[in-house]
């Protein structure tokens, strides 16, 4: 195959907006999109590969799944390697067991089906994933194990069965990511059926070059090839963390990789752009720069802090950049061109057992002594009692005696156990960090009442949580049924994420993408219920949302002493929170919380006593459960 220099050039055009969204650095919101060029140029080039040795043939599937090994496991397994020493000794327990079970995902290329079970690819938390960004390789190599298979069948039939079957798989496929990005959005972005039909838009363009191999220098090759680069450029910068994707929106960056393919010929702007010295020499080592950027990122981030990150990205940039060219020179290329398949081998089983060995002894230490972690050993050292208990995870969540597990509902008794019913709490995870303050504040008042805690499942009617298979519109309609047998009730007491059930992808209502009319329309239905049953409806407005884990953000802020406490401007939290203010009417009182959490410019995450007010990102901690709940019952007198 001859080599084109403006495909590696192409390879730079994906990686660096990569690495910069990657950074946080504001223009690039859309970066993301390098990692569909990347889909596009493996289309081509492996399918390119394929069909020339049908052609001639001498295709064998070993050879290419050799070919594969050459170019992605050395530097993979390299880069593992390293982060296996970073992350014993910087991770926290519950960092570091996620890292274990991302190891052995990533060594058994199904860490995309890990990162879309864990959680979604733009939540604050992800940026902290070493590995996360290895799911487009697993990606790749499932692609890379079903379709040279594919080919081999459809072959015998000749080239239009090929076509014929590719159309119809990429059509499918195309249909799938745009239904999926509104109704399973994390599912289509991590999982190779909603991306196939990337990897098909270079296979198509390989199956026209074929037809038409000669291309010279026309104004129509020019235009095209500017059409495609711009493609590819414009959505970096327009596009950001809340654009449906991949679905329809992949399209520009897409079809721009395959316009540059066909199109950026000897001599077009295009080509003198992509094929000089120093995009080549980027394009290179964009395999390896795109290895390396993550973990570089998110280890600096747990050891001193996301604060520190900032000062400290362009450095953090070239030292990726730095490793990539290393990696490139003594892995990589050695690898690829001078290692016999016996070295290979030996060296990649090697390679394996020492990963495997280490995701087995992380797990074991954690599982059985979890203090031994030298992350944790210093934080038993330096942090007070209360921040240990969050890091370990022992929230303000109460074991309740009725856990219906199937649809996700936990029912528990509160307040005044000598004493029937006549308040009732309906809410999410946030109601359940509440419940802790209502129960005690409760019982001072002399009553009692029962909560319905449906955590991720807002007390919306007709909700379903796409990512939550506990949350259905069956679940919210349970709650209201075991109100209904109540009597005596007085007062149905409702909080939860309305903020995140306005405006989530992953959350609908009767099955239609949610907005906050129909939020509003179904709270006013719930409402008139109760209305309806003599029982007085109140809403609590949820807190804030930092960006990170507040327990483990002041872990960090103790480690590097660069940190400072997490804080919003009080401003921006009244803006997230306004869309539920809107809905202040559908209920008989709405409480308003800021100023519990705000003072006159900010909502820190940690009170000037050093309190924690939020102990993950949005659930309140005990001491806060309690004030939130005297300033609940002080709105009941």
């Amino acid at each position: 195959m001859k080599y084109r220099g403006e495909i590696d050039g192409l390879r730079t055009l994906a990686v660096v907006p990569v690495i910069l969204f990657h950074a946080g650095i504001a223009p690039f919101t859309g970066g993301f999109i390098g990692v569909d060029v990347f889909f596009v140029i493996s289309g081509y080039l492996i399918s390119t590969i394929i069909l020339n040795e049908m052609d001639a043939g001498r295709f064998s599937i070993m050879r290419f799944y050799e070919r594969r090994a050459r170019r992605i496991l050395p530097a993979l397994f390299f880069v593992m390697l390293v982060c296996i020493l970073f992350a014993w000794f910087w991770l926290m327990p519950r960092d570091l067991k996620d890292f274990a079970e991302s190891l052995a995902a990533v060594t058994l290329f199904v860490s995309n089906f890990l990162f879309w079970l864990e959680a979604g690819y733009f939540e604050a938390t992800a940026e902290l994933k070493p590995l996360l960004h290895t799911w487009s390789l697993a990606v790749e190599e499932q692609y890379y194990i079903f379709f040279p298979v594919l080919l081999m069948m459809l072959n015998p039939f000749g080239r239009r069965a090929i076509l014929i079957g590719l159309i119809a798989i990429f059509v499918f496929s195309f249909a799938l990511s745009q239904w999926g990005i509104y109704n399973h959005p994390s599912a289509t972005f991590f999982l190779l059926p909603a991306r196939g039909w990337e990897l098909l838009v270079g296979v198509f363009a390989s199956i026209y070059l074929r037809g038409h191999s000669t291309f010279t220098r026309t104004i129509h090759t020019e235009l095209l090839s500017l059409i495609g680069l711009a493609m590819i450029i414009l959505p970096i910068f327009v596009y950001d963390k809340s654009t449906p994707f991949p679905g329809a929106y992949a399209l520009p960056a897409t079809i721009g990789t395959a316009l540059i393919i066909l199109f950026a010929r000897t001599g077009t702007f295009a080509e003198r752009l992509l094929a000089a010295k120093p995009m080549v020499a980027i394009g290179l080592v964009s395999y390896s720069a795109y290895l390396w950027h993550q973990p570089v990122f998110a280890f600096f981030k747990h050891r001193f802090g996301s604060a520190y990150f900032e000062d400290a990205v362009y450095l953090l940039i070239a030292l990726s950049l730095l490793l990539a060219t290393i990696s490139y020179w003594l892995v990589e290329r050695p690898f690829r061109r001078a290692a016999t398949l016996k070295q290979l081998g030996v060296s990649m089983a090697v390679c394996f057992l020492m990963v495997i060995g280490a995701t087995t002894t992380f797990l074991t230490v954690i599982d059985e002594n979890y203090k031994a972690v030298p992350s944790y050993r210093w934080a038993l050292e330096h942090a007070s009692p209360e921040l240990i208990s969050y890091i370990e995870n022992r929230d303000v969540g109460r074991e309740c005696a009725n856990d219906i597990q199937a649809i996700g509902l936990k029912i528990c008794r509160f307040g005044a156990t000598d004493q029937e019913p006549t308040m009732v709490m309906w809410g999410d995870s946030l109601a359940g960090a509440l419940l802790y303050g209502i129960d005690q504040v409760a019982r001072e008042n002399g009553v009692a009442g029962l909560a319905f805690i449906t955590n991720g499942c807002p007390p919306i009617l007709g909700l379903r949580n796409t990512e939550l298979s506990t949350c259905t519109p069956g679940t919210q309609a349970r709650v209201m049924e075991e109100i209904a047998t109540l009597s005596g009730i007085k007062v149905a007491l409702l909080t939860g994420n309305l903020v995140g059930a306005m405006t989530a992808r992953n959350v609908l209502i009767d099955g239609n993408p949610t907005s906050a009319v129909i939020v509003g329309h179904k709270m006013e239905m719930a409402m008139k219920t109760f209305e309806m049953a003599g029982i007085t409806s109140l809403f609590v407005e949820q807190g804030p949302t930092f960006d990170a884990h507040v327990a483990e953000h002041e872990m960090q802020r103790l480690r590097s002493g660069y940190e400072k406490p997490q804080a919003i401007s009080r401003s921006s939290h009244v803006a997230s929170v306004a869309p539920t203010r809107v809905l202040a009417g559908a209920f008989d009182d709405y409480i308003e919380t800021t100023d519990l959490y705000c003072n006159k410019s900010t909502c820190p995450s940690v009170d000037s006593g050093g309190n924690l007010v939020i102990f993950d990102r949005n659930h309140v901690t005990e001491k806060y459960s309690l004030k939130l709940a005297q300033l609940v019952f002080s709105q009941l007198k």
